[in-house]
Order: structure tokens, then sequence, then C-alpha cells
């Protein structure tokens, strides 16, 4: 039989089985809670097949916004091109939005005629031990299905040894997951984890192979955070609107204004919400970052706006971004200028506080080199200028064990501080090509140490940028004040 006479047959045949089958009423005992979740969610439940050479990688996501936006891991990706599959949808190829690598998440944009259903994204501030959960996804590349469990941990260190040992070091800052017994397999890892409200709480992540029922998400507060970084559309299409939102807040409500911005020149203030850009309502902070994506700089926004139960239109103009001030080296030299201080500390110590007790030029991050004879308990400064190789739009990664902060002259960029194991914080930053003057703080507390600074610009694997440090002169650095 041809295939042009098999897919009338097949619809023929699905209009005779459902009029067999019909649907039970939504009264029905048979409609459990269970059963009302998957019918509320099963539509915005992705199946994801990214493309490599000769393979093809399975995985899953969950649809957060209706204009396409597919959330899911970046190990399902892997900066590969690929498709998504939804619920009575084509196969449509995506595009990717932001990756970020360290925290194993990434946006994708799928086009279509039509808003799709998406997920309503929960918290996982308030998780329950217990509570029931399901875990959506395409396992083994079979297309999106439903399995149940429940919440076996809301806050579950992946990499930890013991409980015993963890015990003693109760100021680790690494991050935390969602432990749960629900099945998962390959192909499950960028799904949704979902509540009894059919509330996203999670992004499956890992599993562990040497246990039975013991799967890993990605607490949905923690994806809510780094959100504005996978969007990041001031950054990527180069304007400023000198407002933050509060990415925890189920409105679009403003954390704080810049001083002189855009913003500020419109009257609007701290604890403000937004509820209308343009003629359509704004919907939260998924929905305002959308929305800005498809704007450039010297746009006129109209914003309607609350506080308390007062409503008022602002118009916002997006004024050009301004990349951080570079500066012209008479003499650039290899390397940074390093000071070393000693003290048992648990987070990045005020070195203008601290005594010095050597210092040089550092070619290389060599840790030790720079502490020697000291293996731990020393903090470490380095200051001096990152060559930025053209104009453009870069990530630039941190990586410490333990505690570092990355920034451009005074104001603190990247924040990777605390104890913990070699960990990145990577951060999106739009830059113009010169010396940008840079500094670095980094202590060790105990056990392993490691730093190391990384350079991307556009896809593709990150590069030391070691070979990008300068200084300018060999001056003595001021001597403490302790």
């Amino acid at each position: 039989m041809r295939l042009r006479n098999i897919v009338p047959l097949t619809l023929f045949l699905g209009v005779i089985v459902a009029s067999l089958y019909p649907a039970p009423p939504k009264d029905s005992p048979r409609i459990t809670d269970t059963v009302r979740v998957v019918q509320y969610t099963e539509d915005g439940v992705a199946a994801v097949f990214s493309q490599a050479e000769g393979s093809l990688s399975m995985g899953s996501g969950s649809v957060i916004h209706p204009e396409g936006f597919i959330l899911t891991n970046d190990h399902v990706i892997a900066n590969r091109p690929g498709v998504v599959l939804l619920k009575g949808q084509k196969p449509l190829n995506y595009r990717i939005i932001g990756a970020l690598p360290e925290k194993d998440l990434c946006l994708l944009k799928i086009d279509t005629d039509a808003p799709l259903a998406n997920i309503k994204l929960g918290r996982s501030n308030d998780l329950l031990t217990g509570e029931p959960i399901l875990c959506a996804g395409n396992p083994g590349g079979r297309g999106v299905v439903y399995s149940r469990g429940i919440v076996s941990s809301p806050r579950f260190m992946l990499s930890a040894p013991n409980a015993l040992v963890m015990y003693y070091f109760s100021n680790d800052t690494r991050d935390r997951f969602i432990q749960f017994d629900a099945a998962s397999n390959g192909g499950n890892s960028g799904g949704p984890l979902l509540n009894i409200l059919g509330e996203q709480i999670g992004v499956v992540a890992r599993k562990k192979l040497d246990e039975e029922n013991i799967n890993f998400a990605i607490p949905i507060d923690r994806v809510r955070e780094n959100l504005v970084e996978l969007f990041a559309p001031e950054i990527r299409k180069g304007f400023k609107t000198g407002i933050t939102i509060d990415p925890l807040s189920p409105k679009t409500k403003i954390n704080s204004v810049a001083k002189g911005s855009p913003a500020a020149k419109a009257g609007l203030k701290s604890g403000d919400t937004i509820i209308t850009l343009g003629n359509r309502p704004v919907g939260g902070p998924v929905d305002w970052m959308a929305q800005l994506l498809k704007h450039k700089p010297g746009d006129e926004l109209k914003l309607g706006t609350k506080s308390g139960h007062r409503k008022r239109e602002n118009i916002l103009k997006l004024a050009p971004y301004k990349e951080p001030e570079v500066v012209v080296l008479k003499d650039p030299k290899p390397g940074l200028h390093f000071k070393l201080c000693m003290g048992s500390f648990v987070k990045v110590p005020d070195f203008a506080k601290e005594k010095i007790v050597k210092w040089g030029v550092a070619r290389r991050f060599d840790i030790l080199a720079m502490a020697e004879p000291k293996k731990d308990n020393f903090a470490i400064q380095l200051e001096g200028y990152l060559k930025i190789p053209k104009d453009g739009i870069y990530r630039l990664i941190l990586n410490s064990d333990d505690g570092s902060r990355f920034y451009i002259g005074k104001t603190s960029m990247i924040d990777n501080d605390g104890p913990h194991p070699a960990q990145d914080v990577g951060r999106l930053l739009r830059l113009r090509k010169g010396f940008l003057p840079i500094r670095i703080d980094y202590f060790e507390a105990t056990g392993d140490e490691s730093l190391g600074f990384f350079i991307q610009n556009g896809p593709g694997e990150r590069e030391s940028a070691e070979k990008l440090f300068f200084h300018e002169s060999e001056s003595k650095p001021n001597e403490s004040k302790k």
C-alpha cells in the first residue's frame, strides 16, 4: 500500500478507535491528581534530538514560553544542531539562544506559527521530603512519557564523600540538587521535574548508576537565577535598560534601577511591577526577557507599571549598551601582579586589611609557586589587564578551588566565592577591543587548590586567558595596613 493511502486510513481508524473508547468523564475516579498533571503539562514537554557527525543524541526539555523557548541541559545539546518534537507538532529545528555549561543549562528557540503550551515555573525553596513528583521526558528516544515518585531529598550535595565528612564543612557553598526516586533513564536529561500542581520544580540532570532509583534534578530556583544569563537580551541586542528584575518573583518585579539609566529617566523605581509592554501583558521575568530580545537600541518601550494600587504608564527609551572602559598600555608586559597574605579564610578577604607577605609577577596561574612554601590557608590577589582581541560578545569563566572573585575595574563581575572544590562560574559580557583593567581575588582553605580563567568568543571551546594577561610596570605593590 502506498504511503498516501496509509495516512488517510490511519486517521479514519483513529476516529473509529476514539469513538469506541471515549474519554472518561472529568469526575471519574480514574482522573487522579497524577492524570491531571499529565494532561496539564504534556503539550509542554519536549523530546530533544541533537545531531553530531554519525550519531544522534536524545534528551528532553520543557517549553517555558509560548513563543518557543525551551529549557534543557547543556550536556544534551553540547553546541550541536538538532530538532525538537512536541505533541501534535512536526519536528522543528532549534537554535541555541544561550548556554551555561557550568550549570548544565541551555536555552533553545524553535519557530512556530502559533503559541505553544508552556509549563509554569514553580519554586524549589519549600520542597518537602516525601512530597509527590512526576518526571517527564524522552527516555531512550521513545517520545514523551511520565513516571511518578517522591522527593527523596530537597537539597542533596552530589560530590560530597559522605554525611559525616560534610558535617565538619558547614560553610561549603557548592550547588545542591533535588534527589528523587521516579524512574529516570538515558534521554530524560533536560526534562521537567513536576510537583502535583503541575509546576516545574527542577530540570532532570543526572542519575547514580550503581544504585537504584537515585536521580537528581537542578532546583528550579537556581534555574530562575540563571535565566538572565541564558536570555541576556541587553548584551545580545546591545542596549541598556538600567533595570534588574527579581528572578524568583511570579511577576515582573523591579529589584533595582541604576542611577542615571534609561529606567531612572523613565521614572521607574525599585519595587514597581511591570504589567504591560506595548499593548500586551507581561507574564513574569521569562516573558519580560523574551520580549526584550525583539528590541534594539533607540526603541521606545511603552510600559504599564504598578506600585501598590497605583498604575501608570512609562516610556523607556533603550540606550546603547556601554561596554567597560579599556585603556592603552605604552609598554605591556606578560603576566599579572600578585600579592599574598596568610590566614584561615572562608571567603575572599579584604586585602587592604591583610598583611602582605609576598608579591611579584605571575606569568602563569601556578598557585603553589605564588604561595610557596604554604600549601593551605592563604589568599592571593592578582591585578593587571586582560587583552580583548576585538569588539564582541564574550563569556569569561572563573574556575577555582576554593573561592574567588573577578572584577573589571572596581566592579565585581563573577562571584565564585566560598569553600568548594574546583568549579566554574561564567558571565556573558559585551566587550571592546583593548586592555581591560581587571582583578582576581582568591583564597585557599585546605585540601586541593586551583585557579583558572578562561575566555570564549562565540560557539566553541573555551581557551585559557593566561596569554592575554598583561601588566604595565614592575613597581612594588603597596604593603599591608596590618
